[in-house]
């Protein structure tokens, strides 16, 4: 697979707008999820299979706190 110029710098966009503020860092996931929405349910759950399986440690931790809060605060 060919990567795109911005495929490849996913990993240091993603680690600069953690320096960035709350607003700019929930347009970021607002962004990613948006895109996601538009898959059906049998792709969502293989295209979610797929990210989980490429995540480090620390950014399941991270998620696992994310969705724990969004849990805790509806």
């Amino acid at each position: 697979m060919i990567k795109s110029s911005i495929e490849k710098l996913a990993e240091s966009i993603g680690f600069d707008y953690a320096f960035s503020d709350n607003c700019v860092q929930a347009d970021l996931i607002n962004g990613l999820c948006r895109g996601l929405s538009g898959f059906d349910r049998d792709k969502m759950e293989t295209q979610l299979y797929y990210i989980v399986r490429e995540l480090d440690d620390p950014s399941k931790d991270i998620l696992l706190q994310v969705a724990d809060f969004i849990g805790r605060n509806k």
